[in-house]
């Protein structure tokens, strides 16, 4: 009577588990190729409260106005062996452009293109037939050049760390779907695109 009343319970959480283990593997991958756009990065952010202050040139010391971005695109691929931890890389970027300041009297314009390549990885909480949820996250470099005209022209490059949280991430789709993210850094606080899974 006792091993009727444990061994009971202990078969009903072991089937239990073993079928919430399983009823998130509806569909496999392990070459993940996305094609997405972002808007609002970080780096965007970033550029915009730190040259507001000033940017040092050869020509002199200035001040960035009327700041205008574009969005941000990004390729990526990652591999997986298990269909739920992926690992690969992005790259991407985008283009910012406005005025040079001196003071209260605009002097010159600007024009920034930014390059960016990362690692990444990411985890798939659920993958169902047509249904996906994941998080990631990912660590790089942002290649910045710049063109910047007053009364002569200058060119200055820089190269800084960025990085990547992707707090939540939706998939609909079989091997093409269409996914939407929702994170903060590199990639956008939201980005959307089409991805393959094969």
């Amino acid at each position: 009577m006792i091993v009727k009343r444990i061994l009971r319970p202990v078969i009903v959480l072991t089937l239990t588990a073993f079928l919430f283990a399983t009823a998130g593997l509806g569909q496999t991958r392990t070459h993940d190729v996305s094609l997405q756009y972002g808007l609002i990065s970080i780096d965007q952010v970033s550029d915009i409260f730190t040259d507001i202050l000033t940017i040092v040139l050869t020509l002199g010391t200035f001040s960035k106005d009327d700041m205008k971005f574009t969005g941000v695109p990004f390729l990526t691929y990652h591999y997986s062996a298990n269909s739920r931890f992926g690992f690969g890389g992005a790259i991407g970027g985008y283009s910012a452009s406005g005025n040079l300041r001196v003071g209260d009297n605009t002097v010159g314009t600007f024009k920034e293109r930014n390059y960016v390549a990362a690692v990444e990885l990411d985890y798939h909480w659920i993958m169902r037939e047509g249904f996906q949820l994941y998080s990631g996250a990912g660590f790089g470099v942002r290649f910045r050049n710049g063109t910047y005209e007053t009364t002569e022209s200058d060119t200055l490059n820089k190269v800084l760390p960025t990085f990547h949280l992707n707090a939540i991430g939706l998939r609909f789709g079989r091997r093409i779907g269409f996914f939407a993210e929702l994170g903060a850094g590199y990639k956008g606080i939201l980005s959307f695109g089409i991805n393959g899974q094969f």
